[in-house]
C-alpha cells in the first residue's frame, strides 16, 4: 500500500530550494539522510544562496538509479528463496511417512490439502512420478560375474507396488474435540500437580458376601463399583482435605457436598459424570445413578452440570483384569482413586505365642484364603500431605473390609 504523509519542519523559515526532484519528474529514490531541501531564515538569503556551491550536500559515492522500477534476476531469486522460507511445508503423517520412506523431498510435492498441505494422495502421485521418471533412466540393476565374465540383471521391485504395499498399513485419524480438550487436560494436570501416591491392600471377602445377600433377598445387587464409591463418599467425609480444592488466589477451599466422578469409558474418550451427595445415599440408589449416567454418558446425551465439576474421581479397571494402576488427577480436583482387581491371597488367621514369643512354625488349619483388592491414591502433593493421604485410605479399607458400617 502506499501513503501520503506530511513532515513539518522542526525549524521555522523561507524553502530556498528544493535538492531531489521537481514536478514533473515524480517519485525519485532518496537515500537515508540525504539533504531534500534547504530552509533560510530570511528572503534577502536567497541571492547569497544561489551563488553558493551546494556539492558538499551530496552524500558521498550515492548515485542515483537509473531505473528504480527495475529488479534484478538475483533480487527475484531472492525474493522467492525468502517466500520459500517462510511457508514451511506442511504434511500429514502418512505423506510423511511415505516421502521419508522413499527419499522425496516434500519441498518438491505440491500439497492439495488444505492451506496447501501434502495428503496421502499427494504423496502418491509423487512416488509414481518418481518411478516413472527412474523407468525412463534405470530399466535394471546390471551386475558382472568377475568369474564367468557375464552380466546378469536384476529386475527392480516396483516403487508404486511398494508405496501401495506402505498405504495399506497407514492409515489417517482424526482427533476429535473431546479427546484434544482431555489430552490438554491431562497434559496440564500432570505437568503443573506435583502427584504424590500411596497404595493400600483392602479384604473384600465381606463385601462380596453383602453383594449375594442383595441379590438374594433383592434379586438385584449393586455392583463392586456402586459400594467402592459408598465407601470413597464415606472416608472423604472422614478426611475432607481431600475433597477440596486450590483457589487461584492460592487458598485451600474445602467443598461442603460430597460429589463423586466415576470414570466412564466411551467411544471418543473418558467422561466423568457426577454422583451427587454420594455419602447421603445408599447402595442401591447409587447403582441407579451410575446406571443412568454412564449410558446416557455413552450416547453423549450428558447435560454439563452432570459431568463437570466434583470433588473426587474413582477409575475402575478392576473389570479388566488390572491388578494395580495409578492415574491422573483430574483437575481442579486434588485427588482420584485407582481401583484394580480382586485376588485370592492367603493369609495366616492366627499365630501361636509362647513365653511372649510368636511361633514360626504355622500349621495347615492357621492358614485361609482371603479375596484381596488393590487400590491406588493419587493426591495433590501441594494440599493432601502423606498423613492425609494414609489416613484417608486407612478409612477407606475400614469400610471396605466392614461394609456394615457403611449402614450406619
Amino acid at each position: 500500500d502506499k501513503a501520503t504523509v506530511d513532515y513539518e519542519a522542526v525549524d521555522a523559515g523561507v524553502l530556498a530550494k528544493i535538492l531531489v526532484g521537481d514536478k514533473t519528474s515524480g517519485a525519485v529514490d532518496i537515500q537515508v539522510g540525504e539533504p531534500i531541501a534547504i530552509l533560510v531564515e530570511d528572503k534577502s538569503d536567497l541571492e547569497k544562496l544561489i551563488s553558493e556551491n551546494l556539492d558538499f550536500l551530496k552524500i558521498a559515492g550515492h548515485t542515483p538509479k537509473e531505473d528504480s522500477t527495475a529488479v534484478s534476476d538475483q533480487e527475484k531469486a531472492e525474493v522467492k528463496q525468502l517466500s520459500v522460507d517462510t511457508n514451511p511445508v506442511t504434511l500429514s503423517p502418512a505423506a510423511r511417512h511415505i516421502l521419508e520412506t522413499h527419499g522425496i523431498d516434500p519441498s518438491t510435492v505440491e500439497g492439495s490439502g488444505r492451506r496447501g498441505m501434502i495428503t496421502k494422495g499427494d504423496a502418491l502421485q509423487a512416488i509414481q512420478g518418481a518411478s516413472a521418471r527412474g523407468a525412463s533412466l534405470v530399466a535394471n540393476e546390471i551386475s558382472y560375474n568377475s568369474t564367468s565374465g557375464t552380466a546378469t540383471t536384476e529386475s527392480k521391485p516396483d516403487d508404486a507396488e511398494i508405496c501401495k504395499e506402505v498405504i495399506e498399513n497407514v492409515s489417517d485419524v482424526s482427533v476429535s474435540t473431546m479427546r484434544k480438550v482431555i489430552a490438554t487436560r491431562l497434559t496440564e494436570s500432570k505437568h503443573e500437580l506435583p502427584h504424590y501416591y500411596a497404595t493400600i491392600e483392602c479384604e473384600i471377602d465381606e463385601l462380596l458376601e453383602l453383594r449375594k445377600f442383595y441379590k438374594r433377598e433383592l434379586n438385584r445387587a449393586p455392583s463392586l463399583n456402586d459400594m467402592i464409591i459408598r465407601a470413597s463418599a464415606l472416608a472423604l467425609r472422614d478426611v475432607p482435605i481431600l475433597k477440596s480444592q486450590l483457589s487461584a488466589d492460592g487458598e485451600i477451599v474445602e467443598q461442603e457436598q460430597t460429589d463423586i466422578s466415576v470414570a466412564v469409558a466411551t467411544s471418543e474418550g473418558l467422561i466423568t459424570p457426577i454422583i451427587t451427595n454420594a455419602d447421603k445415599k445408599g447402595f442401591m440408589e447409587i447403582s441407579d445413578n451410575v446406571r443412568d449416567l454412564a449410558s446416557r454418558a455413552k450416547t453423549n446425551k450428558l447435560k454439563l452440570e452432570e459431568f463437570q465439576g466434583g470433588c473426587f474421581t474413582i477409575s475402575n479397571l478392576g473389570m479388566f483384569g488390572v491388578n494395580d494402576f495409578t492415574a491422573v488427577i483430574n483437575l481442579p480436583q486434588v485427588a482420584i482413586l485407582a481401583v484394580g482387581s480382586g485376588a485370592e491371597r492367603v493369609k495366616i488367621s492366627h499365630r501361636e505365642q509362647e513365653n511372649g514369643f510368636i511361633l514360626t512354625h504355622v500349621d495347615e488349619d492357621q492358614l485361609e484364603s482371603v479375596s484381596v483388592m488393590s487400590v491406588s491414591l493419587s493426591a495433590d502433593r501441594r494440599i493432601v500431605d502423606d498423613a492425609s493421604a494414609a489416613q484417608f485410605l486407612q478409612s477407606f479399607k475400614t469400610y471396605v473390609s466392614n461394609p456394615k458400617l457403611m449402614n450406619l
